[in-house]
């Protein structure tokens, strides 16, 4: 395998040449290590590759029809537990909640009750085990299995392997016994270099150490993961353990949100025949500041394409589209799908880059690279989009919602579900 040297990254690392001479030996090092040269081509090429996506659709939008998307309301199906036979369930947690850390410690918390902090597992006011909301959920699906005797496989994604959440989500997973589920698995995301606008490395000081910035590859990248061979000693991937347990399809949601007993069911109800779901909100107005990404079919020459339309893509067309009846306009996008397994096994989720983020303060914002989960909607031949209530869910954000979910999860009836992990 090829290796760096310092010269080579003199070019390529900004401010490199300022290191001294054993620091700049240090990142060789270390880059040599995590990033040859091979890992930053393809990073770098997954870039390109992304933005040129990127312009691709917004070029496919300006000149296409759009159309509202097929969609199935919420209150006009039925459905049970048992509808959820067949499905596993993921709840992506790799976010270690940086905003909710920082509204908390506004509020006065101590940082020493911070420590091994994640907002999926931070707990919630009242709840007794000091249980947030994956731990929750997790109770909830553990009852949904015991009452219905159904087994229902459920997978965790977390951030890098290493991470916070990473280490205290599998810690919680080994005290409480996997919750009392069978068949639980912790995927550990993979992470991508974060390259300035010149495709060079940006270094930052991480315990002492310098070492380049990167991020998380978005919220496709665990579910490409399902995809890949495990360390098992088949090496089955996740897809196909989770075929082996008696599921083809999946369920992924957030494990920072709580849910009323009713929407998973009707998310597996709702897929039916389809080979996605995504789950909406219709709108009852559309003005060009709002800032959620939009459900929407684009008619091309080669086939009809649903997808999510971010602010900075979708134009008055968007905006005008109404539900056949006239009385909504377009669904914004939760983030929660469903899906069989066969779309994912059979294609890759295209590279995504999102809008411009802080690199560094004095540097020009660029785009991260990554996956998206919304671009399992893309793919779709058969997609449908639930429109639901937005009571159905709560989603938390920063610490004036911690109280609020606690609530709603009274409202919902999972403060009943967990007792026997918390004794």
């Amino acid at each position: 395998m090829r290796q760096w040297t310092v010269q080579q990254l003199s070019n390529l690392i900004d401010k490199f040449v300022t290191l001294s001479p054993s620091v700049q030996q240090n990142v060789t090092s270390l880059m040599n290590r995590a990033y040859p040269p091979e890992i930053f081509e393809q990073h770098r090429n997954r870039r390109r590759n992304a933005l040129s996506h990127m312009n691709d659709t917004r070029r496919i939008i300006g000149s296409a029809t759009q159309a509202f998307p097929p969609f199935v309301s919420a209150s006009d199906l039925e459905a049970d537990n048992n509808a959820l036979r067949g499905f596993s369930i993921v709840f992506t947690a790799g976010g270690e909640g940086e905003r909710l850390k920082t509204s908390l410690l506004k509020q006065g918390v101590a940082p020493q009750a911070l420590v091994d902090f994640t907002k999926a597992t931070f707990g919630l006011p009242g709840f007794p085990g000091d249980f947030g909301t994956l731990q929750i959920n997790l109770a909830m699906v553990s009852s949904i299995c015991r009452d219905c005797d159904i087994d229902i496989p459920v997978i965790i994604t977390t951030g890098p392997a290493g991470s916070t959440t990473d280490r205290v989500i599998s810690g919680i997973l080994e005290r409480h016994d996997n919750f009392g589920l069978r068949h639980v698995r912790v995927i550990a995301q993979d992470e991508r270099l974060f390259l300035t606008n010149d495709e060079r490395i940006v270094l930052h000081e991480v315990n002492g150490e310098l070492r380049p910035i990167t991020h998380p590859d978005e919220t496709g990248g665990p579910l490409m993961k399902l995809k890949q061979p495990s360390t098992a000693p088949d090496g089955a991937s996740v897809l196909e353990w989770c075929e082996s347990s008696g599921s083809d399809r999946t369920i992924v949601v957030q494990a920072t949100a709580l849910y009323d007993r009713t929407l998973l069911p009707l998310m597996a109800a709702a897929l039916k025949d389809h080979d996605c779901l995504g789950v909406g909100i219709l709108r009852d107005s559309f003005v060009p500041s709002d800032p959620y990404g939009t459900f929407v079919t684009v008619k091309t020459d080669e086939r009809n394409v649903t997808m999510i339309l971010e602010q900075d893509v979708r134009n008055e067309q968007t905006l005008s589209l109404t539900s056949p009846d006239g009385k909504h306009h377009l669904p914004f996008n939760t983030g929660f799908y469903a899906l069989r397994n066969s779309l994912l096994a059979k294609n890759d989720l295209p590279d995504f880059a999102t809008p411009p983020k802080e690199l560094r303060p004095d540097l020009a914002r660029a785009p991260k690279i990554g996956y998206a989960a919304i671009d399992l909607i893309t793919l779709a031949r058969n997609p449908v989009i639930l429109a639901i209530d937005q009571t159905l869910f709560g989603v938390l954000k920063n610490a004036g919602d911690l109280d609020v979910l606690s609530q709603l999860g009274r409202r919902f009836g999972l403060d009943s579900l967990y007792t026997q992990f918390t004794g």
